[in-house]
């Protein structure tokens, strides 16, 4: 009886298919505004949120949800990719922050199609005010 039950355990231990939760990801990055003026961006997300805050340096916060993957797939598109990877273009009097992977092509599995989401909340020092659409301007 034993053995009949360790064998039925082991055939559907080796015919069950891996299945993945939400994996979740927030990512943090600063950037100095350094006597800069302008202030636009080029961000590709889901949804962009600009707040204004108390700090003298533009903070970002990239939440990535990602269904149905593995945790290397989720590092994959972070660190080789650099698909939710901002930086910044600070030639001239501004600052334009940009997605680096403007490339946002569906995350594909062997088990099917991932679902993603991506989030982004950029903190914008106080002393810039919306000028034009998606564009900031400080005040003087």
């Amino acid at each position: 009886m034993i053995k009949k039950t360790i064998l039925l355990f082991s055939i559907l231990f080796c015919f069950s298919a891996p299945t993945y939760s939400q994996l979740e990801k927030t990512i943090h990055q600063t950037f100095e505004v350094d006597g800069k003026s302008i202030l636009s961006f080029n961000l590709i997300s889901d949804s962009t949120q600009i707040i204004p805050w108390a700090g003298t340096t533009i903070l970002t916060e990239t939440k990535v949800e990602l269904y149905d993957a593995s945790p290397s797939i989720l590092a994959h598109f972070m660190d080789k990719e650099q698909r939710y990877t901002i930086d910044a273009d600070t030639t001239g009097n501004g600052i334009l922050l940009f997605s680096v992977n403007k490339e946002r092509k569906p995350i594909r599995t062997r088990h099917g199609e991932c679902y993603e989401q991506v989030k982004i909340r950029v903190f914008v020092p106080e002393d810039f005010t919306l000028d034009s659409d998606q564009k900031y301007v400080r005040s003087n």
